[in-house]
């Protein structure tokens, strides 16, 4: 019996998730812990309402996965010049190191979910997920 375009997006993300789970939590990170890493990382000095702002989270989320990073040793807080009310956030040796585990991780990831096909069908695979993405955009408007 042929699977819906539904149930093989389901069976794809699922098996996506469980691989880079056991991938980032063997590195000792949690997978809900990227999107603070990598945005650290790509604008050191960052604040924590900025970082909210820029992942889409709510303040009090942030204020907790930065209580939790800075004890795990990935980040460091210093006061902002000219306001000490606010912490600039920074990644330290050990968060760096992190960071560039998940991105060999997840290249080695996207290399798995490439293989096999060529060039012209990942681009092709590339334009259905987009245009997937465009069209539940529109149904999420209305």
């Amino acid at each position: 019996m042929d699977t819906t375009l539904q149930g093989w997006l389901l069976q794809v993300f699922h098996k996506y998730m469980s691989v880079n789970y056991k991938r980032f939590m063997s590195l000792g990170v949690h997978p809900g812990q990227l999107p603070f890493l990598k945005t650290i990382g790509e604008q050191e000095g960052i604040s924590q309402r900025e970082l909210a702002q820029r992942i889409h989270v709510k303040p009090p989320t942030v204020a907790v996965a930065m209580k939790r990073m800075e004890k795990a040793g990935l980040i460091c807080r210093r006061p902002a010049p000219g306001d000490q009310r606010v912490s600039q956030l920074f990644l330290t040796v050990r968060g760096q190191e992190m960071a560039e585990s998940i991105r060999v991780a997840l290249e080695e990831t996207e290399l798995a979910l490439a293989a096999g096909f060529s060039e012209e069908e990942i681009r092709t695979m590339k334009g259905f997920c987009r245009r997937m993405a465009e069209n539940l955009a529109r149904m999420e408007e209305r």
